[in-house]
């Protein structure tokens, strides 16, 4: 099979397209044929040994992909041959054939093509749990997302307008900016053309913000956090744009909570749970009809260490989805 490949920790545009053995699927495990695999950034991240957790060498990149169940491995009861599945494996997606674990492999939804599924459950997913399990949004709340038009930012756009709260949206460019408008923003804000925060305040006068969406942090993070109302919630949902140490002392007076976002391992044996949860969530959604997920680029597989380096210098906006 064909699958791109990393074999050693380094540059992006080190990965290859090449030839190599096709998976069995042993005891507990899913083989699937996949029909497209999503771009993440964590993606970028891995094949250059700066996130967290390291695969070993060498492997495929590729998180979260949609495809066809091959076949299973002995004590699968909860897919079998011939379903049309969404999967989040970690690594291994990019990839003609994919391992995955038992409990990784959920129904593709429904009217749902392989494109969308493979671009939907790690962002939408996310999304849902910061928003609803961590920030416990509720309707008529007014939301500022900081790197708005990301994979998983422009999601969070997304849900936010579908909960029936006001979404204010921060990115770099007029396309991304009329592409989170597009996503149901009712303010888009290029922050290449204007002061944000000047920007927002003339926008939400003394209400504030209740909300803020961080995938930047960084010092658009830093400037942000005083746009927030009394009781206000900064989510911590990622550092594009680095880390710069906070203070308590920001929070006392304002009673505002900072809080981190992860739907990751940290949550243990709990995470399945979450998980479904949030997949449960984004069924109910999608079948009545408050929202449908987007893709904004679909590439070829010997395409993905270029957008690798997009995703990772902000070239890209929403959802690139690599098929074989």
């Amino acid at each position: 099979m064909k699958a791109l490949m990393c074999r050693a920790f380094g540059p992006i545009d080190s990965l290859r397209v090449e030839d190599v053995p096709s998976p069995l699927p042993g005891p507990g495990k899913v083989l699937i044929d996949v029909k497209a695999a999503a771009i993440n950034f964590p993606d970028a991240l891995i094949v250059q040994g700066l996130y967290q957790s390291k695969p070993e060498l060498p492997f495929s990149p590729g998180s979260e992909l949609a495809g066809v169940v091959a076949s299973v491995g002995e004590g699968v009861a909860n897919v079998r041959a011939g379903d049309r599945v969404i999967a989040l494996v970690g690594s291994g997606g990019f990839a003609e054939e994919c391992l995955a674990d038992a409990h990784q492999v959920l129904p593709l939804p429904h009217g749902m093509d392989f494109d969308l599924g493979a671009a939907f459950v790690l962002t939408y997913g996310t999304s849902l749990h910061a928003l609803q399990r961590i920030a416990k949004l509720q309707a008529g709340e007014t939301v500022l997302v900081l790197g708005a038009a990301g994979g998983v930012p422009s999601s969070a756009v997304q849900l936010c307008a579908a909960a029936g709260c006001r979404v204010i949206a921060v990115a770099g460019g007029a396309e991304k900016v009329d592409f989170c408008r597009k996503l149901g923003a009712e303010i888009a804000i290029d922050h290449t053309r204007e002061d944000f925060v000047a920007a927002v305040k003339r926008v939400v006068g003394e209400h504030g913000i209740d909300v803020i969406v961080d995938f930047v942090q960084g010092e658009a993070g830093q400037r942000a956090r005083p746009l927030l109302t009394v009781e206000g919630r900064h989510l911590l949902c990622g550092h594009a744009g680095g880390l710069i140490p906070i203070h308590p002392a920001e929070f006392y007076v304002q009673n505002w909570t900072l809080v981190g976002v992860c739907m990751g391992s940290g949550y243990g044996p709990k995470l399945m749970e979450i998980e479904q949860k949030a997949h449960d969530d984004l069924m109910e959604l999608v079948r009545t009809g408050k929202y449908r997920a987007t893709t904004s680029r679909v590439i070829s597989f010997a395409e993905i260490p270029s957008a690798l380096e997009d995703l990772a210098n902000r070239h890209t906006f929403g959802r690139v989805v690599a098929k074989p």
